[in-house]
């Protein structure tokens, strides 16, 4: 399903717009060979890449090799490259273009729409607060209009009204495939320069999709109201106690370890709130020593739709004990594969850059490009915090 998807947001791609961001052309083939080379290291593609997925991988290498036959335009060769690396179910690894041109050098060479911006924003401004389909803010600075592709499950990003010099009306912002329920994959144009790009499994619900909000749609519940870089701890009444982790990073060991050693003598509350919205993942050094500490409360596990990665495995260490609660929102689904060394590599015309993954969290895999679901969907329309407090009151 997810590939059928994604090949048909290619046909609509290749079919009606004009390319962008670089008119000049490259080897594609010899980057296919190279890309593919270092698909067959990653873990994603030994456990998922047999049997029937052996043949379809080839049969796609040979579909795609046959397009590179002679040098190629470099947004052709990156989208029939990202068609290549997404038969493997990795939301960790990424493709993306590494030529930097001027957005002004681009702005006439844009892929545009074909309506007329009037009518469209016209038509759009109509749409009900719960319809994908509106006018949505980015910025403060532009209005974008998001409206159905021709199989009306594919949505388009177009540039309503903008500040920015380099940008015009009408010009195609990204393009966003469906893969599941309110997940999608996005193909992107950079704001600053124009250049391609993609992103995996963004969810769209409360009137946002990634930094796109819906006008007249000003609540954001789903994110925490504070200004702290990695953790927090609070007492918010004799029973409970809350946890908030932003990151479980190696570049912030230093913070992590103290707060680890300032708190793990304060968690004495039956309740105990984890609070992981946004939580960017990390090491498990770091996370999972929190285990331990609560593995005899009441938890009660806060997520939103950017928590991923290692929140999302510490997501799952934290419900196996049969007194948690998950609550919030569905996580991004970045969670079965990951990066140790973090190497990246540019491919051999130099016009792109390729990071695979090399860590094996392939149990996860069910959660992969889905994200793992609450048992309690908060309303977006009230504080979050305070609604676990009255399941917290309700379940005494």
């Amino acid at each position: 399903m997810m590939k059928n998807l994604f090949l048909l947001l290619l046909l609509f791609l290749f079919g009606t717009i004009s390319i962008t961001a670089q008119s000049e052309t490259c080897d594609c083939k010899t980057d296919l060979d190279f890309i593919v080379d270092k698909m067959k290291k990653m873990p994603s593609y030994k456990k998922q890449i047999k049997g029937g997925k052996t043949t379809e991988f080839l049969n796609t290498y040979n579909r795609v090799s046959a397009k590179m036959q002679q040098p190629i335009l470099v947004e052709d060769c990156y989208k029939l490259l990202l068609e290549q690396m997404n038969l493997v179910n990795d939301v960790h690894a990424s493709l993306q273009v590494n030529k930097s041109n001027s957005a002004k050098e681009n702005i006439n060479k844009h892929p545009k729409t074909s309506y007329d911006i009037s009518e469209l924003t016209e038509e759009l401004s109509q749409k009900d607060l719960d319809d994908l389909e509106g006018v949505y803010n980015y910025n403060k600075k532009e209005r974008i209009g998001i409206y159905y592709s021709e199989n009306k499950k594919d949505l388009i990003g177009v540039v309503l009204e903008t500040e920015l010099e380099h940008w015009q009306t009408g010009d195609i912002r990204f393009y966003a495939t469906h893969t599941q329920g309110n997940k999608y994959n996005f193909y992107y144009y950079n704001v600053d320069t124009k250049i391609p790009g993609f992103v995996k499994s963004l969810s769209f619900e409360n009137g946002r999709i990634w930094s796109y909000k819906k006008e007249g749609n000003n609540l954001n519940y789903e994110f925490v109201d504070n200004d702290v870089k990695v953790a927090s701890f609070s007492q918010i009444n004799k029973d409970t106690q809350y946890l908030y982790f932003k990151t479980f990073s190696n570049s912030k060991k230093r913070e992590l370890i103290k707060f680890y050693n300032d708190t793990k003598d304060k968690l004495t509350a039956k309740n105990i709130i984890v609070d992981l919205r946004s939580n960017s993942g990390g090491n498990k050094k770091f996370s999972d020593s929190f285990l331990q500490l609560i593995k005899d409360k009441n938890v009660y596990v806060i997520t939103n739709c950017f928590a991923g990665s290692n929140g999302e495995q510490f997501t799952l260490k934290l419900l196996k004990n049969k007194n948690a609660t998950h609550l919030g929102q569905t996580t991004r689904g970045i969670i079965a594969y990951g990066m140790n060394y973090g190497y990246n590599y540019n491919t051999p015309s130099g016009y792109f850059n390729m990071t695979p993954t090399d860590m094996n969290f392939h149990k996860y895999i069910a959660y992969e490009g889905k994200g793992i679901t609450p048992e309690f969907q908060l309303d977006f329309n009230r504080d979050w915090l305070e609604q676990t407090l009255e399941i917290i009151d309700a379940n005494k």
